[in-house]
């Protein structure tokens, strides 16, 4: 199913299970950054993931497609082999998501820009989804660590301007 992947043809079997794994991650190392992942932020990125199959990109549809059915039991099935401790838990993610960035340079720029940008947001979506009054000021400062994703090597065009997705964030 993941091979026919339009845009992810020329990576191995190993590889697209690798991307596919990278929102499961983020999410759980952003959402549960602070200790755990409470019931709103799983509502939230799951929602999130459903949306994404048509929202996204054309060319990340699929991917989204993929990824979003059974999200929260993958999410819970990671945590499930994951340390209790939260340091050691974000480290190990951290390092997990770090292995990605020579599959990510792999992919055309165009397929690989949409992708990092769309993991910059669901990180930035899954900090803001529960605190704060009306997820306004709602990233706490575990989450804040992770929030841009600081073990991806950006992969951008020059018309992109992550710089505005992170500052917007902020601004919350």
């Amino acid at each position: 199913m993941w091979t026919m992947l339009e845009g992810f043809q020329h990576l191995s079997k190993e590889e697209i299970d690798t991307l596919m794994q990278a929102p499961v991650q983020i999410t759980a190392l952003v959402a549960g950054a602070d200790g755990e992942i409470d019931p709103e932020e799983r509502n939230w990125t799951d929602r999130l993931m459903r949306a994404r199959t048509y929202s996204q990109p054309n060319l990340l549809q699929e991917y989204y497609r993929v990824v979003s059915d059974g999200f929260l039991e993958k999410v819970d099935k990671l945590m499930d082999v994951l340390p209790d401790d939260t340091e050691a838990r974000n480290t190990q993610l951290a390092e997990q998501l770090e292995a990605i960035n020579p599959i990510m340079a792999k992919l055309d720029p165009d397929t690989g820009s949409a992708l990092y940008k769309s993991f910059v947001v669901l990180a930035k979506e899954a900090a803001k989804a529960s605190g704060g009054f009306l997820r306004i000021g709602a990233v706490s400062a575990a989450e804040h660590q992770w929030v841009k994703l600081p073990m991806l090597t950006p992969i951008t065009h020059e018309e992109d301007d992550l710089d505005a997705i992170w500052d917007e964030e902020e601004q919350d």
